[in-house]
């Protein structure tokens, strides 16, 4: 239903409960005529009526129901529980849609009208504490309301900039992380453009001997000078892509089968890694061999940094076409930190390598990292 349509129907609703409800209590509760009971009557349905729209007119209403009644039948003992009801709601639904500034003294206003109204009619002055304390509460409820409904819409609000601004950050894990992955790939490419370079070199040199005007040996030259320049290029862009500058390009990319130094590092640091290699070591892509090392690195730094223990095991199974890695502690259990981009990271790299990552708490504690990754298409053992 349409808010405005809903108003009216409420409004509509309200008014005729009030008038029909006063009416009622006037004849046949009360024995009192109920023609003393329509102008404050007409006034409370009115309230009620225009309330939804105009919080305030609904405070008005209130204020002057029992001077009207008092004004009207001065020796009547005053308006009914109905009457009385109508005003505690009007006063609380001001003190929900109205600012402080108004509700509060319109609050206090009806409070006072209404006593004034009843001591008029002959009640004694306890009226005063009677209706400051009912409408008061009407009022405090309202605007008890009032807060809680602003401080969860600011809730909503800041729950969608957190889930906002976690999708960022996601996001530049992931930029992140493929950058990283990028130069290598681009140290990957330059090695292997190199050494194609110079077994087509060699070719060349070996077919000058024989005959140096042969077009394969001018075919080779413009090969080995498009790979020279294809790797001065790569270079540039490698130079590009680093974080640190002054990283040396020539440094042996990390390998699968070479993982003595990271160990080492982390017994240096206080994490004793075991080793156990399975199956006859098969040969990787360079940059599936680097992601390989890269997911054993992290996943042992976040042993090292979230774990709570100084003990992890790193297994190697090597399986036919594919090699499994399985990264093993008897910590906490818990998730590496980071906000999750660790194991995102992970992810990110496998999944870049053609392969798949699995994480998650062991069963008898502890937590699990294992990778699967394809093997080349040769067969040949690493060296």
């Amino acid at each position: 239903m349409h808010p405005a349509l809903a108003r009216t129907v409420v409004g509509l609703l309200a008014a005729a409960a009030v008038a029909g409800g006063s009416a009622a209590e006037a004849t046949v509760y009360r024995d009192v005529d109920a023609a003393l009971y329509w102008v404050p009557t007409l006034a409370l349905a009115a309230g009620a009526l225009l309330a939804p729209f105009l919080p305030w007119v609904g405070l008005v209403a209130a204020a002057a129901t029992f001077p009207l009644q008092a004004l009207a039948a001065p020796d009547h003992p005053g308006v009914g529980g109905i009457a009385l009801i109508t005003m505690l709601v009007l006063v609380a639904q001001g003190g929900r849609r109205l600012p402080l500034r108004v509700s509060g003294p319109g609050a206090a206003v009806v409070a006072v009208g209404g006593a004034t109204g009843s001591m008029l009619s002959g009640a004694p002055w306890f009226e005063l504490i009677f209706f400051g304390a009912t409408m008061g509460g009407a009022w405090a409820l309202g605007w008890l309301l009032r807060r809680e409904s602003r401080r969860s819409t600011e809730l909503a609000r800041l729950a969608d900039e957190l889930a906002a601004e976690r999708e960022r950050s996601t996001r530049l894990a992931l930029v992140e992380e493929r950058s990283r992955i990028s130069r290598e790939l681009h140290d990957a490419v330059a090695h292997s453009v190199s050494v194609m370079t110079l077994q087509v070199g060699v070719v060349r040199r070996r077919l000058e001997r024989g005959e140096p005007d042969a077009p394969e040996v001018t075919a080779l030259r413009a090969v080995e000078d498009l790979g020279r320049g294809s790797v001065d290029e790569l270079r540039r862009v490698v130079g590009v892509l680093r974080e640190d500058p002054d990283d040396d390009v020539l440094v042996p990319a990390p390998s699968l089968h070479h993982l003595e130094d990271l160990v080492e590092r982390l017994a240096r640091a206080g994490l004793a890694v075991d080793v156990r290699v399975d199956g006859e070591p098969g040969r990787l892509p360079p940059t599936t061999d680097t992601s390989a090392h890269r997911i054993v690195a992290e996943a042992l730094t976040n042993v090292l940094r979230h774990a709570g223990t100084d003990h992890a095991e790193v297994r190697v199974g090597w399986e036919g076409a594919r090699v499994v890695v399985e990264v093993l502690d008897e910590g906490v259990g818990g998730a590496p930190g980071d906000g999750g981009h660790g194991l995102l990271n992970l992810r990110e790299r496998a999944l870049l390598a053609g392969g798949t990552l699995e994480a998650g708490p062991r069963p008898d504690g502890g937590f699990r990292v294992r990778v699967v990754l394809p093997l080349a298409t040769s067969a040949a053992v690493a060296s």
